[in-house]
Formats: structure tokens, C-alpha cells, sequence
């Protein structure tokens, strides 16, 4: 039986018979002659959107306080969403089915839908970006999981302007969920084919194309084309999208913005198209003391103001001064706030270093040597969890033995496997000396600036005294950090663990498959490359890819949890990455103006709900 989204047809046919309304804003630009007529702007099928409390009304600027990148965050626009109870919801497509083998997604795009700029969005858009972009080596270096069964990328077939179908070579039965938290990966929502074909070798000339390299003062058409269609960072207020809000900023701008798509394809059950609030504001950059004397101050409107729960405190104080309701924005979908992590991968001269974490009693005894109601009470406020760095319990897939595995403190028995390990020779300052003799000291990388981490590594170090292991802290300024673990050839790294409901979302965290992996990061190169770099996988590496494997081609949800369920175990026990603390809920602000929002808030990097944010609009 074939899976199909209901497309509300019903619903949507009986507004063709009213007259659609729009922003005031809008409404003088169509009488100025300057922008076409409402129903010119709109798709035949708008998606009709139910308010979460009541039809809102039009106007305003959401100040937000969140850095550049968050836009995009804001902005996703799925083919097909899911509401707050995993429902699937109409997005971009209005109806889409998956075969009877679970190998072919069909969508059905929306008939007269136009990007930002008026010009119509069709499957030439889709098969541009799916065919010029996504596969081409020349821009992505390789292609994304999103798009891959067994190393092989699916095959995408156009049978009109409106319906595609992407067939791939096995069963691929999660690509829907799977988009929705891959806001980097699925990037059809701003690659439109009449913009960017301009930037592209052979849809213009060689001439033309260097010309607007020279004069955009770019090294080469790539470095161009990127900055060209860049969202994540904002660097292009010309690219026309599909989002709720056009980014129109200089890039370079202290304080950014962005205002109302004229031909956004969302209306309210009266009728009205969305969104209501004109626009939004953020910085560029914003220190943490400086997001909560703006919100202490009533200056931000909806935002997460700091990753840190501790604040949480200051901010209910200020909540009558600066007219706001402070909230907790949900991270139900990461996992570990804080994970330590041996590179399986090391090969550096430190001989001893590089056996020591390929043992599994070692990163044991590192795990039972921990001090986490300590890290609680400091990091956490006392409101986070011991963990490992694995799903949630409450995950399919989850449970709380695989959570609680090896996270209680017993500093006698972690002793004894050290010994065990041969470590029981000392130096002066009391700490283990290697088998051979030799001076053993462990580093560790974190990012400079992450508070979490910076104090995470006090206390770590601390907890790893009192068992005789020196461990070495070192702060990295944060893109040298990221440098540094994608090359692979560190030590040990002090991250963190953002997949906590499913393992194919941020499958890097518990697979060597994706070259964002830090446990076995030459060995997800090896993997990638189909043995072209990296370094061979280890048969207990080979294992976790098996699962990897068998998990995208996975439709039955029982045999997918139980499979998930082996995987965690696995990694409960072998602790390749060790878990320090679950992630907490991060202190937000909700303005007094702001209405229509939703009474539980979720993060929205990856988030697995429907925010529905075309729909908030303010009240003064």
C-alpha cells in the first residue's frame, strides 16, 4: 500500500472562491504598480496554515537576538513538514507518496509557486538543483547522505512542471524526516535556477564568468558561486528564496535584517497571507552578557538568549522591567551537552597515548573516574542528567541502561583497570607513567568561547588528577578547532553530542561514515571514499557501518528500534565517545507583544516540530 500525504484539496479549493488579503505594506506596492495583484502572487493551492490561538494581525519587526547563522535556522521550508505530534503536514510539495518498496519518493509541487522574486518555482528548479548542484563534484566534494543508498546517489526523474519522483537504489524509507533536520544539506529552498545558472560553468560564457569573478574580487567561479548562494552565513541579499522572509542586508552590517516575501505561499484559515509580522532584526554577533541586558531591557522579541541554564535565574528577575515571559526552549532532540571523545584514529608518535584509548577498560576507567553530579551541579544547575553519548531514553531505540552505563563515579575500580592496563608506575606529581616507563600525558581540544566546554575542561582535568592521568587542556579559537578535528589528528576533543532521537539524524556521532565523525575520523574518510583516503575500518568499525546501513533501508519502526537498541549498546559499552551530561533546556524570552506562539518552545537548530512561525504576529 502506498503512503500518501493528504493535500487538505477540500480545504484549500473553497478559498479559490474568496478574495484573498495581504499586508498593508503590500497592498500599497501593488497600487503603486510596483509588485502584481495578490492572487497573481500566489500558488493556485496556497498551504493554509490554523493559528495556533487566533488570526493575527499585520505589522511589526521581531527583534531577535540569536546570531547570523540562526536566520537560516528560522527560514527551513521543507518539501514536507511534521506537526508537534510527528504528523506529516504539506509543505513545498502538497502531496507526495512512497512506493510499496520504500524506494521512490513522488512530490507534487504547488501549481504557481514563486520564489522571492516572482519568478515561477517548477521542477526545472529541482532538476537544477538536484542535477547541477547536489551531484556536481566541482561544488560538493562529495555527495551528501541525504541523497545516498549503499555509496549510490538516487536517481531524481521530472514528469512535469510540478510532480518529481526520486527513486534510489534500495529501500530509503526515512528521507522525509530526514530533510527536515538537515537544514545544510537540503538546499532546494534557495537554489533557483534563473539566479544561479549565471554563476555556473556552462550556462554562461568562460568571459562572462570570469568578469564577474574579477569584479566580485573572488579567486576563482567556486569561490564565487558559494558566496553567491550562501544563506548560512547571509552573504548574498540578491539570492531569491523560498523562506517566510527575504534576507536583505549587507552582509557586512552590524545589525541585520530581513523582510516579508511579497509572494510567500502560506495563508490563515481567514484567508490572509502570511506572514503577519513584517520582518526581523538580529545582530551579526552578539556576546552572551550583551543578549540578556538586551532582553532585560525588552528589547528582544522571541529568541534563545543563552545556551547556559544558570541564566535562567536572571532573566525571571527582569521579567516585570523588560515586559517578557521567560521560557525554556526545548532540546529534545540533542543529546550530550558535553562528551569526551578518544580519536580511535590516532597515530602519532606517543605509542603508549594511541593504545591506551584503543582500549576499551581504558575509556571505562576514564568514564568511572568522572565526578558528573559535580559537572550537574556546576554545568547543569543541577537540572541535567549523567549520561553516556547515546539517544534519549525516550527514543526508539533509547533506554536508560544504556544512558546510565559506566556514569557513576567509582574511583577504587577505575584505579584498578588502570593498573590492570599497566600503568602503575608513578612520576613525582603523583601521576601514571606508561607501561614502557615512559612520561604519559593525554591532550585535549575544546573550543575557546564555548562557556560549557571551558568549564567542562576545569573540572574534567580535576576528576582525572585524582585517578593519576595528566590530561592536558587546550583551548582552540573556534574554526582552528574545527579544522583540527576534521583533519583527524588529535588526540582527544571536549564536544558535544546534538542527535538525540534518532541515530541517522547526526549519524557522525555514532557511525564512521560522515566525515563530521571524531571518533574514528580517518576511518569515516576511508568509508567516504570508498577506500580512496583515510584509514581502513577495524571490524568492530565495520559493525557500527553495517548498522548504518541496514538502519537507512529500515521501514518497520520495531525492527528499527531494536536494531537502534544494539547500536546504543554497543556504544554504552565500548564508550568510544564518552558522555558526560545531557543537554539542559536553554533560558529564552518571549516579548509580551508577541502572540500566536507556541506554549512549549524547541530549539530550532534540527528541531523535529513544527514552529509554525509565519503565524506569530504582534500586539502593542
Amino acid at each position: 500500500m502506498k503512503r500518501k500525504l493528504i493535500t487538505m484539496a477540500l480545504l484549500l479549493g473553497s478559498f479559490n472562491a474568496w478574495a484573498y488579503q495581504e499586508a498593508p505594506s503590500l497592498t500599497a506596492m501593488v497600487e503603486k504598480g510596483t509588485l502584481p495583484a495578490l492572487d497573481k502572487r500566489l500558488p493556485e493551492k496556497p498551504m493554509v496554515v490554523t493559528p495556533i490561538n487566533e488570526v493575527g494581525k499585520y505589522g511589526g519587526t521581531w527583534r531577535r537576538i540569536e546570531p547570523n547563522y540562526h536566520f537560516h535556522e528560522w527560514s527551513n521550508e521543507p518539501l514536507v513538514a511534521l506537526d508537534d505530534k510527528q504528523e506529516y503536514v504539506p509543505n513545498l510539495a502538497e502531496s507526495f507518496e512512497l512506493s510499496e518498496d520504500k524506494r521512490t519518493y513522488t512530490f507534487t509541487l504547488r501549481k504557481g509557486m514563486k520564489w522571492s522574486d516572482g519568478v515561477p518555482f517548477t521542477t526545472d528548479d529541482v532538476d537544477f538543483w538536484y542535477n547541477n548542484l547536489e551531484l556536481n563534484s566541482d561544488l560538493e566534494p562529495s555527495v551528501k547522505s541525504l541523497f545516498l543508498t549503499d555509496g549510490e546517489p538516487a536517481k531524481l526523474k521530472i514528469i512535469d512542471k510540478q510532480k518529481f519522483e526520486l527513486t534510489y537504489s534500495k529501500p530509503n524509507p526515512n528521507l522525509i524526516e530526514m530533510h527536515q533536520r538537515s537544514t545544510m544539506e537540503f538546499r532546494l529552498p534557495q537554489s533557483p535556477k534563473h539566479y544561479l545558472k549565471d554563476y555556473l560553468p556552462g550556462m554562461v560564457s568562460e568571459e562572462v564568468l570570469a568578469k564577474k569573478v574579477k569584479d566580485a574580487g573572488m579567486t576563482d567561479w567556486r569561490q564565487l558561486f558559494h558566496n553567491r548562494w550562501n544563506t548560512r552565513a547571509n552573504t548574498n541579499p540578491d539570492l531569491p528564496v523560498l523562506y517566510t522572509w527575504v534576507y536583505n542586508t549587507d552582509p557586512q552590517a552590524l545589525q541585520q535584517q530581513a523582510v516579508r516575501n511579497p509572494y510567500y505561499w502560506k495563508v490563515d484559515t481567514a484567508g490572509n497571507q502570511l506572514p503577519y509580522i513584517d520582518g526581523m532584526s538580529w545582530p551579526q554577533t552578539a556576546e552572551p552578557q550583551v543578549r540578556i541586558l538586551k532582553a532585560l531591557a525588552g528589547e528582544v522579541d522571541m529568541d534563545r538568549i543563552s545556551k547556559l541554564t544558570s541564566d535562567f535565574t536572571a532573566l525571571k528577575k527582569g521579567e516585570a522591567k523588560g515586559n517578557y515571559t521567560t521560557r525554556m526552549m526545548e532540546l529534545d532532540d540533542h543529546a550530550n551537552m558535553l562528551v569526551l571523545i578518544p580519536n580511535q584514529d590516532y597515530d602519532g608518535e606517543e605509542k603508549e597515548v594511541q593504545r591506551l584509548m584503543r582500549e576499551k577498560s581504558f575509556r571505562q576507567a576514564v568514564s568511572i573516574g568522572m565526578d558528573r553530579q559535580t559537572q550537574n551541579e556546576i554545568l547543569g544547575v543541577g537540572l541535567s542528567t549523567p549520561s553516556q553519548s547515546v539517544l534519549l531514553p525516550t527514543s526508539p531505540g533509547g533506554s536508560d541502561k544504556t544512558t546510565s552505563a559506566y556514569t557513576k563515579t567509582d574511583l577504587v575500580k577505575a584505579n584498578k583497570m588502570l593498573d590492570e592496563l599497566g600503568l602503575t608506575e608513578r612520576d613525582g606529581e603523583k601521576y601514571r607513567l606508561g607501561k614502557d616507563g615512559s612520561k604519559l600525558s593525554f591532550l585535549v581540544h575544546f573550543q575557546a568561547g564555548r562557556k560549557i566546554s571551558e568549564e567542562g575542561a576545569i573540572l574534567l582535568k580535576a576528576d582525572m588528577d585524582k585517578i593519576g592521568l595528566r590530561f592536558v587542556m587546550r583551548s582552540d579559537e573556534k574554526s582552528y578547532y574545527n579544522q583540527l578535528r576534521r583533519g583527524g589528528d588529535y588526540q582527544m576533543v571536549l564536544h558535544n553530542n546534538t542527535s538525540g532521537l534518532n541515530p541517522l539524524f547526526g549519524a557522525n556521532n555514532y557511525f564512521p561514515v560522515m566525515s563530521a565523525n571524531n571518533f574514528a575520523p580517518k576511518q569515516s574518510a576511508y568509508y567516504l571514499s570508498k577506500g580512496a583516503s583515510g584509514r581502513e575500518l577495524t571490524d568492530e568499525m565495520k559493525e557500527l557501518a553495517k548498522y548504518y546501513e541496514e538502519l537507512l533501508n529500515e521501514a518497520d519502526k520495531e525492527v528499527f528500534a531494536k536494531k537502534v537498541n544494539e547500536v546504543m549498546e554497543l556504544h554504552a559499552e565500548n564508550l568510544w565517545a564518552i558522555g558526560i551530561l545531557r543537554y539542559t533546556a536553554s533560558p529564552a524570552v518571549v516579548h509580551n507583544r508577541m502572540k500566536n506562539i507556541p506554549k512549549k518552545l524547541y530549539s530550532v537548530y534540527k528541531s523535529p516540530f513544527y514552529h509554525k512561525k509565519e503565524q506569530y504576529y504582534i500586539s502593542e
